[in-house]
């Protein structure tokens, strides 16, 4: 008491202590697969004086975990590297807090920016920024130029984690570093130490669940930690198989002791932080597709299209831009990931460029649908299922996925009052539609029966008013009902590859006068003189049309109709000559037309690739031309025009049965071309002719090409005389090419050749070249 009578302070009796080097944070007793990533940023913090670093990953994937293993790495280190190691979590950006943080780090009374900024000034510092979300003003909290560093040597380092790429990008990152989930080894470890290793070693039941269990999580340690947790106190083989068929089903609500509060919450953040609510529509439709499934990113953004999300378009080739920039943006929030790139094509198909979605991410789509699990509704996602009817819980869905089951027949009339999306691809036993099943379906807007067996559709299709999508792609239909076009609100008609489709009915097309898409190609529908010109010249609202078209009389007719896939045949026996151009593509067809097939013309000698007026003029966007069935066709000239400016993106090649062929010595120089297949083309000689090489010493011919298939060529004598480097070709195949007798490659062509196909056996035998003998270990 005597001191409280005096006039003491406080501060004449204590001092502040000086701020510590850093704090100790907690962090689980081993970090799985961090190691290595551990040793590159504390290596690149002790080689650099200044930088900064960017981790990026997905929710959950363990980003905060290597940040305060960093974190307490350094605070440690003896060798003085650092003054201070300052740990904030930003979250939401908040300068105010986040300067509040720091300053309490640093020990320092004032949370101003200038104070603290010439505090660090005279310091080596490491800030460390956990949970950023987008782009931060480090001066704005006091940080000073990291940049560029004072003269006086002292170390300035940042490190922050981040979801999104494009985070790494605004904060000029000198280095990024991408999180990835964990391999099958390590998230096996993590899930067994989680759940009990000896728990799961007492039963063989047990262990073959909690296998199962380990794969849905797919490597994603926030599932793996919260599931293993969870199933430690499940001790029956009971317990364990309902957990796994319920994580299966995606029905985590029902498995008791883990509630999708556990993980959901988590990774939602980003989805909620999705700048838009058509972007956050876009992801949610990634989840119509099943599990682990490589997702073509053209049916995706088709599906975005019929959807209603990508807006209005002049083009149907600026849809698929601004697609592909919004897959772009999901990949940066890592809600998407890139698919695997197939090796060894065959197929145009093949090249599709895919996506795919992490089945963790895909559950929280589909538990976003459901209201966060507030209600019983929403979507019904249920693809590759073996199922042989409709299930039970159909009622009330907005969305209906069963794509690849083994359906047979839909019959009644289910109660689809609600129902907006209902996607059948794939359903190869289904052939029948009963008359009734379309009649509650007062809302749907979205229907794909692609890749089914149906033959004919009822007439109460035409009672789905609201439709605005139609996929009956690849399916077995024989004719088109006459009530489709009563559907005037249908923007999107795919009929692609439904080669039994051979009848239209007298104005159907007319009166689709909102189409955006009709797609007839390679069905049994031929457009010429007389029949379904007219209709489409009618319809003002395309963007985008695939068909099989009679005449190039008919063919310039509908000049300014924007085509994306065209197949052209002609009867005219005396057609001799075409030239690829603008008056007879429409200069539309420059940024529209992906496949362009020439078939069937007897008369055809050449084919001319030209420009008109002396315009500028190339098929920017085409992906596949077939030439095939031309027994005439002598030679395709260029005139004025180079192979790798006119047809930049073409992928694949195919030429059959073009008899007269002798050379082909335009197809090295196509830039992106990746598959060429030559057949029956009896009196080719060679591909590439003797004076082209000063063309060769100027580029790198066939830079893209991965497969190379030469088919009954009895006259093929050589593809080159010297030597190519094939740096993408993957595979070589060889078919009755009885006069071949090398191959022009050398010891250092083919890195990654899988292998070469030879047939029949002796062929390869009767070859002789100087390095033959290292590439005979291919040879199949």
């Amino acid at each position: 008491m005597p001191l409280l009578n005096k006039d003491f302070k406080f501060e004449d009796v204590a001092k502040k202590l000086p701020p510590g080097h850093g704090s100790e944070l907690p962090t689980p007793s081993t970090v799985f697969s961090m190691v290595s990533m551990l040793e590159v940023i504390c290596r690149y913090l002790k080689e650099y004086m200044s930088g900064i670093v960017g981790i990026w990953g997905m929710g959950g994937v363990g980003k905060t975990t290597l940040l305060r293993s960093i974190n307490n790495e350094l605070v440690h280190n003896k060798d003085g590297m650092f003054d201070h190691v300052i740990w904030v979590v930003v979250s939401r950006n908040n300068a105010e807090k986040i300067r509040s943080d720091i300053a309490k780090y640093l020990g320092l009374s004032s949370a101003d920016a200038g104070a603290i900024c010439n505090f660090l000034r005279t310091k080596s510092f490491l800030l460390l920024l956990d949970d950023l979300w987008s782009s931060l003003d480090l001066e704005m909290i006091g940080v000073p130029d990291i940049q560029h560093h004072a003269q006086d040597k002292k170390k300035r380092m940042v490190v922050f984690t981040t979801r999104s790429e494009a985070t790494c990008g605004s904060m000029e990152a000198n280095k990024k570093i991408k999180m990835e989930c964990l391999d099958d080894n390590a998230a096996w470890s993590l899930f067994k130490e989680k759940a009990g290793k000896e728990l799961i070693a007492s039963d063989k039941q047990i262990q073959r669940h909690a296998e199962d269990i380990t794969k849905k999580c797919a490597g994603l340690p926030l599932a793996l930690v919260t599931v293993g947790k969870a199933m430690s106190t499940k001790k029956t083989p009971g317990e364990w198989e309902y957990v796994a068929t319920m994580m299966r089903k995606s029905k985590y609500h029902n498995i008791l002791g883990m509630k999708e509060s556990n993980f959901f919450p988590i990774l939602k953040i980003s989805y909620d932080s999705l700048e838009s609510d058509y972007l956050r529509q876009c992801f949610l439709y990634c989840s119509l597709w099943g599990e682990d499934e490589q997702i073509p990113t053209d049916e995706l953004i088709e599906c975005w299209m019929g959807h209603g999300l990508l807006g209005y378009f002049d083009e149907l080739n600026e849809a698929y831009i601004k697609g592909e920039t919004i897959i772009g943006i999901l990949k940066e929030a890592c809600l998407l990931e890139s698919g695997v790139v197939k090796r060894c094509v065959w197929k145009s198909s093949q090249l599709r460029s895919n996506v795919k979605v992490h089945d963790m991410i895909r559950d929280l789509a589909l538990w976003i649908t459901s209201g966060c699990q507030e209600n019983n509704g929403g979507w019904l996602v249920k693809p590759d299922r073996n199922l042989e009817r409709l299930p039970e819980d159909l009622n009330g869905r907005e969305a209906i996925s069963l794509a690849y089951n083994r359906i047979r027949s839909l019959h009644g009339s289910p109660n689809f009052h609600k129902l907006r999306t209902f996607i059948l691809q794939g359903n190869k036993e289904l052939c029948h539609i009963s008359s009734s099943f379309f009649v509650t379906m007062h809302w749907l807007k979205y229907l794909d029966l692609s890749r089914t067996c149906v033959t004919f559709l009822p007439e109460e299709i035409g009672m789905l008013h609201e439709l605005q999508y139609l996929n009956l792609s690849f399916s077995s239909l024989i004719s088109l009902p006459s009530t489709l076009g009563d559907l005037n609100k249908l923007k999107y008609l795919y009929c692609v590859g439904a080669k039994e489709l051979k009848d239209i009915p007298q104005d159907l097309i007319a009166r689709l006068k909102n189409l955006n898409v009709l797609d007839l190609y390679s069905t049994g529908i031929y457009f010429y003189e007389g029949a379904y010109l007219d209709d489409l010249l009618i319809l003002s609202n395309l963007k985008g049309v695939g068909f099989n078209i009679r005449g190039v009389s008919a063919l310039e007719k509908l000049s300014y109709i924007p085509k994306q896939r065209v197949k052209l045949t002609d009867y005219d026996e005396y057609l001799t000559s075409i030239s690829i151009s603008q008056s007879l593509l429409g200069n539309n067809s420059k940024e529209n037309l992906q496949e362009l097939n020439i078939f069937s013309i007897y008369g055809l000698k050449e084919l001319v690739m030209t420009t008109e007026d002396k315009i500028s003029w190339c098929l920017s966007q085409l992906k596949s031309l077939c030439l095939g069935f031309l027994p005439n066709l002598r030679d395709v000239i260029w005139e004025d025009l180079e192979p790798s400016y006119f047809l930049p993106k073409l992928t694949y090649l195919e030429i059959f049965e073009c008899e007269n062929l002798i050379s082909l010595c335009w197809v090295d120089l196509l830039p992106s071309l990746q598959i060429l297949l030559i057949s029956k083309c009896r009196r080719l000689r060679c591909i590439i002719a003797g004076d082209r090489h000063t063309m060769i010493e100027e580029g790198t011919p066939f830079r893209s090409l991965k497969t190379l298939d030469l088919d009954d060529l009895p006259n093929l004598e050589s593809i080159y005389e010297g030597e190519l480097s094939f740096p993408s070709i993957e595979v070589i195949s060889l078919r009755n090419c009885w006069n071949l007798r090398n191959l022009p490659l050398g010891l250092h062509s083919a890195k990654n050749l899988d292998y070469i196909s030879v047939y029949p056996r002796n062929l390869w035998d009767g070859m002789d070249w100087a390095f033959k003998h290292h590439f005979s270990p291919f040879v199949l």
